[in-house]
């Protein structure tokens, strides 16, 4: 009997990984009220910078689906910080393919909100607009280059 008790911290690490690979759901009631108790987290808009400026989740950052390893820097040092990625709702998988990259950038906390901002805008909740302050910009077009 020892020896199955000393098996079982064993069996937890290797499972672990595995678990790690598939981010839970959480719903709006849940995301909603984390923001107003202020809950540590981070919001991850897998969209396009355009979609994000149109509107997004409060305190939400932009980091599109394609682009989660290239702005890794943006996202918390603590792997173990919550994060919850949104998209455009049933359907979308851009909040899958971020939770997927964040997952092999050692991320271990990760949800998707699989309503996405469709479901949040149904549910009456409030919604910031314009573009992410600290989302890297495109580089400007050089005078005299042509297209």
């Amino acid at each position: 009997m020892i020896r199955g008790r000393a098996l079982l911290p064993l069996l937890g690490l290797l499972l672990a990984p595995a678990a790690r690979a598939q981010p839970g759901q959480v719903g709006a009631e849940h995301v909603k009220a984390w923001l107003d108790s202020r809950r540590k987290m981070v919001l991850v808009d897998s969209r396009n910078a355009d979609e994000y400026a149109q509107a997004h989740l409060p305190g939400a950052i932009s980091i599109p689906a394609d682009q989660t390893k290239a702005q890794a820097g943006r996202l918390p040092r603590d792997k173990g910080t919550l994060l919850v990625f949104y998209c455009r709702g049933t359907g979308c998988t851009l909040s899958h393919a971020s939770a997927a990259q964040a997952a092999e950038l050692g991320y271990t906390y990760l949800l998707i909100y699989q309503g996405g901002l469709p479901d949040w805008l149904l549910k009456g909740y409030p919604v910031e607009k314009g573009p992410d302050p600290k989302a890297p910009r495109a580089p400007a077009a050089r005078p005299g280059a042509s297209h």
